[in-house]
């Protein structure tokens, strides 16, 4: 069989991605002049490539003669979605932060309890505490406080009620939790959450959510390790967890 390399490939198929990418990215109808106007080129030609595109069903023409996404396009993205496993893509991420930085790394879920630890990567210098089926403070660990920047805020009232039972957590009165839900919805535009000294002395973390296609809190994804030296890199780790959560959401389907 003959080897495939780079540039292999038909020219005119490229071409037709670079439409189709528009429709990803930006989520709404596009009109021809868009679209010729966002690949700076003529409408004429776009033209041609749209009445192709309309007739296999990746593309339909509505009623105000724009373009939006056909059947044929929604059922490859049915298909696309089936074979996702998000869980096992998560895991992957937090195995690839373990690998590539030598800091313990974590993915946790909101469970029945609350922010509950389903995976953990963890060197052997490290003894976090932070185990697969770990249930994690809300108000003392990094994990918990960024499920609670995004819960609806009753689920995150009735959450706050058992805080004591957690890992790190604590007994909370009717002011502490008022306060603590002031505290973090006043931080929701913040995506990272470093906490120091949490959720055991000596420790220090940085988490940050993924998000599902319904826009909800899906997982955290955690880095940690001896305070002083995640203090240390803070900076540089915060891009790059940024870095790793923007490719996890690419592929479970988020943009």
């Amino acid at each position: 069989m003959e080897n495939l390399n780079q540039n292999a490939g038909i020219q005119s198929i490229d071409y037709t991605a670079q439409i189709l990418e528009l429709f990803c990215q930006q989520r709404t109808r596009l009109s021809l002049k868009k679209i010729a106007q966002q690949l700076n080129e003529s409408p004429a030609k776009i033209f041609r490539y749209l009445v192709s595109l309309t007739r296999i069903g990746l593309l339909q023409k509505t009623a105000n003669h724009e373009y939006e996404v056909g059947d044929l396009a929604l059922d490859l993205s049915f298909k696309a979605l089936n074979r996702l496993d998000p869980i096992e893509e998560a895991s992957q991420t937090a195995r690839r932060i373990y690998h590539e930085t030598g800091y313990g790394a974590a993915v946790s879920i909101w469970g029945s309890l609350g922010p509950t630890v389903i995976r953990t990567y963890e060197p052997a210098s490290i003894y976090s505490q932070i185990h697969a089926g770990s249930v994690m403070s809300l108000v003392n660990s990094s994990i918990g406080n960024t499920f609670a920047k995004f819960l609806p805020e009753h689920v995150l009232k009735q959450a706050l009620e058992i805080d004591a039972i957690r890992y790190s957590g604590q007994k909370l009165s009717l002011k502490d939790r008022a306060d603590f839900i002031q505290q973090i919805q006043a931080r929701q535009d913040i995506l990272l959450t470093l906490m120091d000294n949490q959720p055991s002395c000596g420790l220090s973390s940085i988490s940050m959510p993924v998000f599902s296609i319904s826009e909800e809190i899906q997982f955290v994804i955690t880095l940690f390790h001896h305070r002083e030296t995640l203090l240390r890199q803070q900076e540089q780790l915060k891009n790059y967890v940024s870095e790793q959560i923007l490719i996890l959401s690419k592929n479970i389907g988020l943009k």
